[in-house]
C-alpha cells in the first residue's frame, strides 16, 4: 500500500472526483428546491435543518472521526483484535450517546412547541427540526463508518454518502412539484422526511466496504479498552473546539433569523427611544444558505478532499517522529491549498452572478433577481475567506495528528469572540455580507495563529518553497481575473448561460495556462503523483 505523498495525491483526486459529482448534485437539488419553495420557505427549512446538521460536523465529520482516525491507525499496528474491538466500541457509544440526546432534544422541541407562544412560522421551524432531528443519529454513525473506510485507504463509499441525501430530496421536491395547486409550506414536511429516508440509506451504503475490510460492527461496549478512552479523551477538545466554530455558523442564523424585518415584526424596532431599521430581510438565512452551498462547493472538491486525504500520512508520520517527513507533506499542502483556494475564490466572484440568474431565476422560479442580488452580495465576502478556510482545515488536521486537541479550541475560543463582536457590528451596514465577513476574519486570524504556533511548537522544516510558489499562485490568478473580465465583458449582461459557460472556461484556462508559462510546480502535483 502507498503511503507517500503521491499516494495522499492520488487519493484526493478521488475524492474530489466524487465530491465534485456530488457537489454538482448539491447545487442542482438547491436549485429545484429554491425556484420550487423560494427564498422564504427554504429560510425556515434551513433553520430547522440546523440543528442536526450542527451535530453532524460536530461529532460525525468532525470530533469524533478527527479523534478515532489517529487512533485507530495506531491501533491497527498493535494487531487486528484491539482493532475490532475498537470499532465495535466506537460505534455502540456513539449510538447510545446519541440515542439519547435524539430523545432528549425531541422532548425539548415539543415542550417549546406546546409550552411558549409561538408565531405560525415559529412553531413551523420547531415541527421541521423535530421531524430531521433522527436524521442527526444516522449520519453521524455515517460519517463514523467513513472515517473507518478511510484509514483503511476506502475513500471512495464516505464520499458518496451525501449524493443519497441529495437524490432523496430532489425526487421528493420533483414529487412534490406534480401536485398542482398544494399548499408549499404544507409540502416542506415531505422535505424533512426525506431527509431522514436518506440518513437510513446512507448508512446502509457503508456496509458492503467495511465487510471487505474487517470492520465489526456487533453492539459492545467496552469502557476498560484503553484505545477507547484515548478515543474519548481526545474528543473532549475537539467536540469543544468545532463546537465554537459550530456555534459561529448557529449564530449567523439565529441573528439572520432574530434580526430580519418580516410582516409581523415591521420594518423597524424600538430601542432607546429609537426607531432602528432591521438590517436584513425575512428570507436571509436562505441567502446564508446558498452562499455557503456556493462557496463550500470548491471548499469541499478542493480543501476538503485534499485535508481528508492527508489525514493518515499525517498521522502515520507523526506517530512514528518523522518530522522531516511530515514537514514536507505540511509544505505540499500549504502549497496546494493556495494554488486551489486563490483561483476558486476570484472564479466565485467572476461566475456568482451569472450563475445565480442561470439556474435559479426565470420562468416560474420564486426565486427572485432581488434574491440574486442579496446573495452574491454574501457569497463574495465568503470568497474572500476561500485560502484562509481551505488552510484552516489542512493545518487543524496537523495538531489532531500530532494528538494535540488544545491548541485549536484555544484559539477557536478567542476567534469565537472575535467573531461574535464582528457579527453584531458588521450586520448594519453590510447585512448577510456583515455575517460572511466575520466569518472570513475569524477563519484567517485562526489558521495563521496555528501556522505560527504549529512552526514554533514542533519547529517544522517547511522550506522556502512556499512563497515562490505563492507569488506564482496571484500571479496566475489575476491573469486569469483580467482575461476572464476582457473576453467576457462585451457579452450582453443578459445572455446569463453563454456569460457562466465562458466565464468558467476562460477560469480555467487562463488559470492552467499562465501556471504553466510560470512553471508552477504546483500545477503537475494536482493533475500527477508528484
Amino acid at each position: 500500500m502507498k503511503t507517500g505523498t503521491g499516494s495522499f495525491l492520488q487519493s484526493a483526486r478521488l475524492i474530489a472526483v466524487l465530491t465534485m459529482a456530488s457537489r454538482v448534485l448539491g447545487l442542482v437539488r438547491d436549485i429545484i428546491c429554491l425556484r420550487y419553495f423560494g427564498a422564504v420557505i427554504w429560510h425556515y427549512f434551513s433553520l430547522g435543518f440546523t440543528i442536526p446538521n450542527l451535530f453532524r460536523r460536530l461529532f460525525g465529520e468532525g470530533a469524533l472521526t478527527a479523534a478515532l482516525i489517529p487512533v485507530y491507525t495506531q491501533t491497527l499496528r498493535e494487531g487486528t483484535e484491539p482493532a475490532r474491538q475498537l470499532e465495535r466500541s466506537v460505534v455502540s457509544l456513539l449510538a447510545l450517546t446519541l440515542g439519547v440526546l435524539t430523545v432528549l432534544g425531541l422532548l425539548i422541541l415539543l415542550g417549546i412547541g406546546y409550552g411558549f407562544e409561538l408565531s405560525d412560522k415559529a412553531i413551523l421551524t420547531v415541527q421541521l427540526a423535530a421531524i430531521m432531528l433522527p436524521y442527526m443519529l444516522l449520519i453521524c454513525v455515517t460519517a463514523t463508518f467513513g472515517g473507518l473506510l478511510q484509514v483503511h485507504r476506502r475513500f471512495g463509499p464516505p464520499a458518496l454518502t451525501p449524493i443519497v441525501l441529495n437524490l432523496c430530496i430532489i425526487v421528493t421536491v420533483l414529487w412534490l412539484s406534480r401536485q398542482a395547486g398544494a399548499d408549499r409550506w404544507e409540502q416542506i414536511f415531505y422535505v424533512a422526511g426525506a431527509v431522514v429516508a436518506a440518513g437510513f440509506l446512507q448508512a446502509a451504503l457503508q456496509m458492503p466496504s467495511l465487510g471487505q475490510v474487517g470492520v465489526s460492527l456487533r453492539p459492545t461496549l467496552n469502557f476498560g479498552d484503553p484505545n477507547l478512552r484515548k478515543v474519548v479523551r481526545l474528543m473532549g477538545p475537539m467536540m469543544l473546539g468545532m463546537s465554537v466554530y459550530q456555534f459561529n455558523v448557529l449564530l449567523d442564523s439565529v441573528l439572520a433569523y432574530s434580526l430580519s424585518a418580516t410582516e409581523q415584526s415591521g420594518q423597524t424596532f424600538s430601542a432607546l427611544g429609537r426607531e432602528i431599521a432591521y438590517p436584513v430581510v425575512e428570507g436571509s438565512i436562505s441567502y446564508l444558505y446558498l452562499s455557503q452551498r456556493l462557496y463550500q462547493l470548491p471548499l469541499g472538491v478542493f480543501g476538503t478532499a485534499l485535508a481528508t486525504a492527508v489525514f493518515p500520512l499525517l498521522s502515520r508520520q507523526a506517530g512514528e517522529q518523522d518530522l522531516k517527513g511530515l514537514g514536507a507533506t505540511v509544505a505540499q499542502g500549504i502549497r496546494l491549498v493556495f494554488f486551489l483556494a486563490v483561483p476558486s475564490a476570484v472564479g466565485l466572484v467572476l461566475i456568482g452572478v451569472p450563475l445565480l440568474q442561470v439556474f435559479f431565476e426565470g420562468g416560474a422560479s420564486a426565486f427572485t433577481p432581488y434574491d440574486t442580488q442579496e446573495t452574491f452580495h454574501t457569497l463574495r465576502f465568503y470568497a474572500l475567506g476561500l485560502p484562509f478556510l481551505f488552510l484552516q482545515q489542512l493545518v487543524v488536521r496537523v495538531y489532531y495528528a500530532f494528538e494535540d486537541a488544545k491548541t485549536p479550541v484555544r484559539v477557536a475560543m478567542v476567534v469565537v469572540g472575535l467573531n461574535l463582536v464582528l457579527n453584531l457590528v458588521l450586520i448594519w451596514p453590510l447585512g448577510t455580507g456583515g455575517l460572511a465577513l466575520a466569518t472570513v476574519i475569524g477563519a484567517a486570524v485562526q489558521a495563521l495563529t496555528l501556522i505560527v504556533l504549529l512552526l514554533r511548537r514542533y519547529r517544522l522544516q517547511l522550506g522556502a518553497g512556499i512563497g515562490k510558489s505563492l507569488v506564482k499562485t496571484v500571479v496566475a490568478a489575476t491573469a486569469m481575473a483580467g482575461g476572464c473580465v476582457l473576453l467576457v465583458g462585451r457579452i450582453d449582461p443578459a445572455s446569463a448561460v453563454l456569460r457562466m459557460g465562458l466565464t468558467l472556461a476562460a477560469c480555467v484556462g487562463f488559470y492552467m495556462a499562465a501556471s504553466w508559462l510560470l512553471k508552477n510546480r504546483e500545477l503537475s502535483a494536482a493533475l500527477r503523483d508528484k
